[in-house]
């Protein structure tokens, strides 16, 4: 037995598990969003405002729409062949199109305003903030009117699923949902123009710039996605022949949701800088204060006693030139100049000690005028004051 109830081909052709696959992945990744801003809006700003209910409300439309979707395909939604279509499967099939329009209408109508109202919340100029209410008033009449007209498309009601009606009359479906589409991408264009005058007089960072242009190709992309249901109503075969135009719906109304919760995420972006910015600072700080005890360590008088006492280091200001050009210490001159001066302490500033052998020999520098003779041989050296 397939997936559709009542098909005499266990076999036939259908998109059903595409259509499936869709709605279920848009749903829970229109979801996810929904969950991260709500997070945002409450944890970090502390403020659930209009805009975020309204698309909490949004997307459980959208979602109730994606489970009668789902339902449809078990009563034919999906076939790629009419004649694969059982006749007792119209009247559900129909029935269950009828149930699902409402929600469709009522949840781009959601994530407009929902962007509206974002937008309404940082314009400042008083006839900006006009013209943003004017166009979600417009915009709501619009999808109002749409939605009493999708549930009266025939007189009587019923005759929209009932395929045994075969009295009363309907409007031509193919010129009402053209007229409406058309319409609907004009709004979504007028939605996108909305923020410019913010844009044009604020200067944001590189960041939220960043954020405004990914807000700019998600609302084109969802006005793109309006143009091929459009043509996907024209290309019909049938009036069954509905499995693209449904697909297109749940990636148009998940792209609004996602699109509208884009500039409510910035906080989250910015918080999350700010925590990678203070945890590099506390490195920074960590880092400096364990360079300052090592060099305060070395520094002290005890430890350069030692270092000295075991033969490394240098002393400033009594330098010299070995053989080959390189200055050396006169380490010798370094432990009597100690000894000479009564076993007095050095100065911090008179030390410069560095780890590591400085060499394994013993170099002799004498300097005139010092206070010391030459050295009388070059074997084992030997010294006398002057008198």
């Amino acid at each position: 037995m397939g997936w559709t109830f009542n098909v005499v081909n266990p076999d036939a052709a259908t998109n059903a598990p595409t259509i499936a696959a869709v709605g279920i992945v848009f749903t829970v990744l229109s979801a996810l969003v929904v969950s991260l801003r709500l997070y945002v809006r409450s944890s970090i700003v502390k403020k659930i405002s209009v805009d975020d209910w309204i698309i909490v409300a949004t997307w459980l439309l959208s979602f109730i729409f994606v489970a009668i979707t789902l339902a449809q395909t078990r009563w034919g939604l999906g076939l790629q062949d009419v004649v694969d279509m059982p006749p007792q499967n119209l009247y559900y099939f129909g029935l269950l199109a009828y149930a699902s329009s409402p929600f469709y209408v009522c949840a781009i109508l959601g994530f407009k305003l929902s962007i509206l109202f974002t937008f309404l919340r940082i314009a400042t100029d008083r006839l900006h903030r006009l013209a943003i209410v004017g166009l979600a008033i417009t915009c709501s009449m619009f999808h109002f009117c749409f939605f009493v007209i999708q549930l009266h498309l025939c007189n009587p009601v019923a005759k929209q699923w009932d395929p045994t009606i075969t009295g009363g009359a309907c409007i031509p479906a193919l010129p009402l949902y053209t007229t409406m589409a058309v319409i609907t991408i004009i709004f979504e264009v007028l939605i996108l123009l909305a923020p410019v005058p913010i844009l044009l007089y604020s200067v944001f960072t590189p960041r939220k710039n960043f954020l405004i242009a990914l807000i700019y190709v998600l609302g084109i992309f969802t006005t793109l996605i309006q143009i091929i249901r459009l043509l996907s109503i024209t290309h019909a075969n049938s009036p069954i022949d509905t499995s693209s135009l449904i697909i297109w719906s749940i990636i148009e109304i998940s792209f609004g949701i996602m699109t509208s919760s884009l500039p409510s995420l910035a906080p989250l972006f910015k918080s999350f800088l700010s925590s990678e910015l203070d945890t590099f600072k506390i490195s920074l700080k960590i880092d400096h204060a364990k360079m300052v005890v090592k060099r305060v360590g070395r520094e002290s008088p005890t430890w350069q006693r030692i270092i000295l006492f075991l033969g490394y280091g240098e002393l400033k200001g009594q330098k010299g030139e070995d053989r080959s050009g390189s200055k050396l210490e006169s380490r010798s001159n370094s432990r009597m100049e100690w000894e000479g001066s009564g076993g007095g302490e050095w100065s911090a500033e008179d030390l410069n000690f560095e780890m590591g052998i400085i060499k394994t020999t013993e170099v002799i520098i004498s300097r005139e005028g010092s206070m010391w003779d030459e050295p009388k041989s070059t074997g084992l050296e030997s010294w006398k004051e002057e008198p």
